[in-house]
């Protein structure tokens, strides 16, 4: 996965727009457009707050630029027990698209 897309996905997994990142970052909306379409790299100051905004290490943003496996904790294990929690204070449990969780 390419650093773009891993940060594209941790973008929307938070809910936030790319302005809101941006925000976040303290750069432009372009400069996260552009690094999630694999227009460029943070710089290191950039990949530290980036990191830490997305509750990631720098050292797993450097896995990805490198290409190595990275652990995606976005597949957590919630029972229906946790689940039926949530529900109660009026929380929505979604799946993503391509989760095997997904109700049909």
């Amino acid at each position: 996965m390419s650093l773009g897309k891993y940060i594209s996905e941790k973008r929307k997994h938070m809910r936030l727009t790319q302005e809101e990142l941006a925000e976040r970052i303290g750069v432009s909306k372009s400069a996260v457009a552009k690094w999630e379409n694999d227009g460029g790299l943070p710089d290191r100051e950039n990949l530290k707050i980036l990191a830490g905004t997305l509750s990631v290490t720098v050292d797993e943003l450097h896995r990805v630029i490198d290409n190595e496996d990275v652990t995606d904790d976005l597949n957590a294990n919630i029972t229906a027990d946790v689940i039926a929690v949530l529900e109660s204070y009026g929380f929505m449990v979604t799946w993503p698209q391509n989760s095997p969780n997904k109700k049909k």
